[in-house]
């Protein structure tokens, strides 16, 4: 069985997608190569992991706790997740813990059969050209033109080939902090990530950071409403296309949202009343004085979606901040289960 130090092969394939806690907790300017027999496996959301048991030089036994991409992952890349058994012989290539002993995030692993699995956007194979990797459609993140009568209606998938709706590091740049308010620094700077992070323990996301979910979601009408439906957390938000009128509802995690059409392409939503009480998830406040206008705009193809967010806060934004991505419609993907599992997260 076999341990090998990879520093330049692999290259860096953890993506701009990658879950939140990847890049904290694994350092990818390091890649090892680990060879051994599979004790475990469970594939799951928000990270698989497998347990390895390998035999040093020496004769010792180690037993090595490796997590890789989410389920739902493999299921919008076409991978399917039973590639790996236990009791294989397989290996794996990946980025070691910066905390732990014998644990890494692995990004390629060659199966008992011979076949190399890529389980990043971007990852190159090491050991084959036998490779079992995101479909050609996910590769290419172009979505179908066959349907445009669908309009907005239909499930729409995150191009692997785009960041993140907003960066992780607004409240560390000089640009990011000269925006924050006195109060919004504070809290900034008082932020302890192990202490304070409101994206663990499986706790859903609320307003407006569940806007940069990668995973499938499905737009569909409710009676005069429009339901955003997101394989994360099977997450909800109702957009009322007829306000309620004169009720007066409550701040909440998903906030109110009141929708309209500015021309056949292009939904219009207003969104008030945010509760979750985060801009971006890594330490800036959001109050409920907040306001999120979105516009989501449909090519006439009906293949991309594209989407901008306006955020403004008078507590603790001085500017409003902008933030865009786009999706793509592909007709075969679909709003899985997601059934988070805490100790994935560890």
């Amino acid at each position: 069985m076999r341990l090998i130090y990879l520093l330049s092969l692999l290259g860096v394939f953890i993506t701009t997608n990658a879950h939140h806690a990847v890049n904290a907790r694994y350092n990818q300017a390091e890649l090892i190569e680990v060879e051994g027999e599979v004790t475990e496996v469970l594939i799951r959301n928000p990270h698989s992991q497998l347990s390895v048991r390998r035999t040093d030089d020496n004769g010792i036994i180690e037993n090595w706790s490796m997590a890789t991409t989410a389920v739902s992952n493999m299921r919008r890349w076409q991978i399917d997740p039973t590639f790996v058994q236990v009791g294989d012989t397989v290996r794996v290539a990946g980025h070691p813990s910066r905390f732990e002993e014998h644990d890494l995030y692995f990004t390629n692993l060659l199966t008992a059969g011979g076949q190399e699995v890529l389980l990043e956007r971007g990852a190159e194979p090491v050991w084959t050209d036998q490779t079992i990797e995101m479909s050609e459609s996910r590769r290419r993140s172009i979505g179908s033109t066959t349907a445009p009568e669908l309009g907005v209606f239909r499930i729409w998938s995150t191009p692997d080939t785009i960041p993140m709706l907003m960066p992780r590091d607004i409240g560390q740049t000089t640009e990011g902090r000269a925006n924050l308010t006195p109060e919004a620094l504070a809290a900034q700077d008082s932020y302890v990530r192990e202490r304070d992070n409101p994206l663990q323990n499986c706790i859903p996301k609320g307003m407006p950071l569940i806007m940069e979910a990668p995973y499938p979601f499905e737009l569909y009408r409710d009676g005069s409403n429009i339901i955003w439906h997101n394989e994360e957390y099977d997450t909800r938000r109702t957009i009322y296309m007829d306000p309620i009128g004169s009720e007066s509802p409550e701040p909440s995690t998903l906030g109110y949202s009141i929708g309209s059409w500015e021309d056949e392409y292009t939904l219009v939503v207003n969104t008030t009343l945010m509760g979750w009480g985060h801009l971006d998830g890594q330490g800036i406040p959001l109050s409920t004085a907040a306001e999120a206008i979105e516009r989501f705009t449909v090519t006439e193809g009906g293949d991309r979606l594209d989407y901008l967010i306006t955020i403004s806060d008078p507590v603790n934004l001085l500017n409003s901040m902008s933030f865009s991505k786009h999706w793509v419609w592909y007709p075969d993907a679909e709003v899985g289960e997601y059934n988070c599992t805490i100790e994935a997260e560890n």
